[in-house]
């Protein structure tokens, strides 16, 4: 009897530490990708789309998106701290842990109004605000403070002209050729209408 009894303890036993090893073990490496990048902008331009696309989260949580100044290799790396307030998303997640969403990235100082940014490399930072010419954008599941499994990708960005592109004359002689041509046309079908 005692034996069987000492059976059921160490059976309840390993049940509850394999259910404690279970919770406990960390999730699969996650990673996250960022299109388009380099981030191309306009030189007013301060706002731009991307797609953040991730692999490797639990299924079915919560996803936190986040724009950041400091990479969390960083030993001093704090999500309080080194990503902006304002900038995140929180899109739901689904049964496969592998999804994407649109985000808004900020070119200039940090939106919530700390004393950063993220830059193009030749923006002139406001005074009192550090410039960072590479951010990050870090996902991570189940809280914002998940450091388990987030992942990152690094940003930057590039500014274009912003001209528009002119047209080349191999184009345009053509085009206005056929106008004319069909300019021409219409106005001979008019005459002979009203000579009629």
């Amino acid at each position: 009897m005692k034996a069987r009894l000492m059976m059921k303890s160490v059976a309840g036993l390993l049940l509850v530490m394999g259910t404690a090893v279970a919770i406990a073990a960390p999730a699969s490496a996650s990673t996250t990708t960022v299109t388009p990048n380099p981030v191309t902008v306009t030189p007013n331009q301060t706002t731009a789309n991307v797609t953040v696309n991730w692999t490797g989260l639990a299924a079915n949580t919560l996803v936190f998106v986040d724009v950041c100044k400091k990479s969390i290799t960083d030993a001093s790396f704090d999500v309080a701290s080194d990503c902006g307030a304002y900038s995140g998303i929180t899109p739901n997640g689904n049964g496969s842990g592998t999804n994407s969403a649109v985000l808004e990235v900020f070119r200039g100082q940090d939106p919530a109004g700390e004393s950063w940014g993220c830059f193009a490399a030749g923006d002139t930072a406001p005074a009192g605000v550090t410039k960072y010419t590479t951010c990050y954008v870090r996902v991570t599941d189940n809280s914002v403070l998940n450091n388990d499994s987030d992942s990152e990708q690094a940003f930057t960005f590039s500014v274009s002209s912003g001209d528009v592109p002119e047209a080349p004359l191999t184009i345009l002689l053509p085009v206005v050729g056929t106008l004319a041509a069909l300019g021409g046309f219409v106005l001979i079908r008019r005459r002979q209408t009203v000579s009629v």
